[in-house]
């Protein structure tokens, strides 16, 4: 006889499941598992609840005591994963910054203790009572350590090694010399490629780095620049992110700000130019990373310290800050911020193609071509002042092939603007230059690319006569012109040969 629901006791698929496993682990006499226990205790919980609750229908007490069941999942999945538009970019940044801390935690466990001798030494270091001449003779004893290529790799992976030094280069009392040995064994930590990523996933070595590339002494500056540098090729998207270490990067390019290093002594002098350098190489390796990119053009410090200091350096510096700055148009997302957010950076590159260094120059045209891609650059491009005769020049150079076809695609780009039609016919020589490259077989890309820009601007010319010849239509009268009763029909844009006479007598 079969009974009512309402009379049955239901079992949800939960507590059938811990009931076999209960009577299974009393046929092997196996104790319950901790998680059998929790579960239990969650049975009795449902036992203890309503008798209305316990007469559901079987599919709708499977609901309600199994939450995480397939049926359920999803749709709590989709609720909590609606977001706005902007939310995959910081759901992007916030998994990065788990990332890195859950990286920094693994690797904090993993380091091995030091013996005792090294404990000791680390100490001292750490410890504030410590006298300074003791200090200094545990900075000099970790440096010649650091020293040792089979300890490098050890040293990093042993516990307060690299915090104990990034300590002493945090301290705002300690002294040259020993932030001097201390930045310089971290240096040489810096320098195996197996270090790379550990060493700046401890907690303050961004921090450190920061504050001695900020150093008024030369030697220290050098050492964290060059340290910096090393880690930078396995760091980048972290090293860019960091804004505090990105000032220290544009202050140490700025280093001939209001002519300071005319004020610095010939050895002083040499080693902070080689800082310049050294950052700014290693600022070209971050520029050519895609998604690194973006961010380092964004860096306000970074490309105004860039356009400041850029053919006021050395030769070798020079090319570097254009290189970077080119490197930085090569992504379409920079376009528009680098055209209207960093002043005077379109006169800079103006002033390259112009100039006599032949790279800074192609540096330079590559990335004017590039500016020149987005619509939204072109006008602004076009009325910078000795754009387009600069350009012009470039386009009619035959002895560089790289440049003169990177300035005509250049021309090219800019014609595609209507609204350039007027500053481009104006400027002196442009046509003519067009011209002559049209008429020129001896370069077939560069021939191309003159007839396509010509025509372009053509196609403007057509498309605005036709535009005048529909209002003169519109505004005719009858008997004037040829326009008998308004009946006559010209064909816009077309020409038509005729000839036009004032009282001609035949």
């Amino acid at each position: 006889m079969a009974t009512s629901i309402s009379q049955e006791k239901v079992i949800s698929p939960s507590q059938m499941k811990l009931k076999q496993r209960s009577q299974y682990s009393q046929m092997r006499k196996i104790p319950p598992s901790p998680r059998d226990i929790k579960k239990s205790s969650n049975a009795a919980a449902l036992a203890r609840s309503p008798l209305k609750d316990e007469v559901r229908s079987p599919r709708a007490s499977t609901r309600r005591t199994s939450p995480s069941s397939p049926r359920s999942s999803p749709a709590t999945y989709i609720n909590t994963t609606t977001s706005p538009k902007n939310e995959p970019t910081l759901q992007k940044d916030k998994e990065a910054d788990e990332l890195q801390t859950d990286l920094q935690q693994h690797m904090l466990s993993t380091l091995k203790e030091p013996d005792a001798s090294l404990k000791a030494l680390l100490n001292v270091l750490t410890d504030p009572s410590t006298t300074h001449n003791r200090r200094v003779n545990a900075c000099g004893a970790m440096k010649t350590l650091t020293l040792i290529k089979s300890n490098q790799i050890p040293l990093v992976r042993t516990a307060g090694v690299v915090s104990s030094l990034t300590k002493v280069l945090c301290t705002v009392a300690a002294t040259e010399e020993e932030r001097t040995r201390c930045i310089n064994a971290l240096m040489q930590l810096c320098i195996p490629e197996e270090n790379w990523k550990i060493v700046y996933l401890f907690p303050h070595t961004a921090e450190a780095l920061a504050r001695n590339m900020a150093d008024k002494y030369p030697q220290i500056r050098y050492a964290a620049c060059l340290s910096t540098s090393f880690l930078a090729k396995k760091n980048r998207k972290e090293m860019v992110s960091n804004r505090i270490l990105m000032y220290a990067i544009a202050r140490v390019i700025e280093v001939d700000k209001n002519g300071n290093l005319e004020k610095k002594l010939a050895k002083d002098k040499k080693v902070l130019i080689a800082a310049r350098l050294c950052t700014l190489k290693m600022l070209l390796h971050l520029s050519k990373d895609k998604d690194v990119s973006p961010k380092l053009a964004r860096m306000e410090s970074i490309t105004t310290a860039l356009v400041s200091v850029a053919n006021r350096m050395e030769k070798d510096a020079n090319i570097l800050c254009m290189a970077i700055l080119t490197n930085m148009t090569r992504h379409p997302d920079n376009l528009n911020y680098l055209m209207f957010k960093v002043p005077e950076l379109a006169s800079l590159f103006v002033t390259n193609v112009e100039g006599s260094d032949v790279e800074c120059a192609k540096c330079a045209l590559y990335a004017l071509q590039n500016l020149s891609c987005d619509s939204n650059c072109r006008q602004e491009l076009a009325n910078t002042a000795n754009l387009l005769g600069s350009i012009t020049k470039a386009a009619f150079k035959h002895d560089s092939p790289e440049q003169q076809l990177s300035a005509l695609h250049t021309l090219k780009n800019l014609s595609d603007d209507p609204f350039n039609l007027v500053t481009m016919t104006n400027t002196p020589g442009c046509t003519a230059t067009l011209l002559a490259l049209a008429n020129n077989s001896s370069n077939g890309m560069a021939q191309y690319l003159a007839c396509d820009t010509l025509a372009t601007l053509s196609h403007w010319l057509l498309t605005l006569s036709a535009r005048k010849n529909t209002r003169l239509m519109e505004e005719g009268k009858d008997g004037e012109d040829g326009f008998e009763n308004g009946t006559k029909r010209v064909e816009m844009g077309r020409r038509t040969f005729e000839i036009s006479t004032f009282q001609m007598w035949k």
